[in-house]
């Protein structure tokens, strides 16, 4: 019998951090996350900066770990579950 495996959901959870501008994150957000303008950018650093973190996407391997990279590679601390 031939099974096929499950794929797995990937979170990813932005984390405030003392070393990134408001801006900065914002203009992250916007060009790497898929359908996040302006105000979502905005709204999802604003929910990090309160709480200390927040769920900014989910989705299936290997789109989640490119937008991931991308987002790590821009200076963000990004972690995933």
């Amino acid at each position: 019998m031939n099974f096929r495996k499950r794929r797995k959901r990937v979170t990813l959870f932005l984390y405030n951090d003392d070393f990134n501008s408001f801006e900065t994150v914002c203009l992250s957000l916007r060009s790497y996350l898929p359908n996040c303008n302006a105000i979502r950018a905005e709204q999802l650093a604003m929910l990090a900066h309160n709480n200390g973190k927040t769920q900014i996407a989910s989705g299936f391997s290997p789109e989640i770990y490119q937008i991931q990279a991308n987002l790590i590679r821009s200076g963000l601390i990004i972690e995933t579950n």
